[in-house]
């Protein structure tokens, strides 16, 4: 069974391949280009630091979160998400995992102080 079907998520058919990072499948060109985005705005923060006299890990960090921004604009999810209905939770594969949690839940025993 595929990972995207344990999931709930597919990918589009497009015939592109995805690597898996983080237990996520992504595309190996979208990551290249989000990688070389981040870390040519690091790479001019810098820079500008140096030339500024001023801190490089603070214009380091704003270079990197400027550039997880621009990668978060420019690069959207592949994935398709279909929303189902509690009935169809109940006979999927995650059944088990639901009622257990479900169980554990009533309990009521962890966290209460003695």
């Amino acid at each position: 069974m595929p990972k995207s079907d344990l999931s709930g998520a597919s990918s589009p058919q497009k015939g592109e391949e995805y690597i898996e990072v983080w237990n996520d499948l992504v595309s190996p060109r979208d990551l290249t280009w989000s990688l070389v985005s981040c870390g040519g705005c690091v790479a001019i923060a810098l820079g500008l630091a140096t030339l500024l006299s001023s801190s490089l890990f603070m214009w380091g960090l704003g270079g990197a979160v400027l550039g997880f921004i621009i990668s978060a604009v420019v690069f959207k999810p592949k994935r398709v998400v279909e929303i189902v209905e509690a009935e169809d939770l109940a006979t999927g594969p995650a059944a088990p995992a639901i009622q257990s949690d479900q169980e554990f839940a009533g309990s009521g025993t962890q966290g209460e102080a003695r």
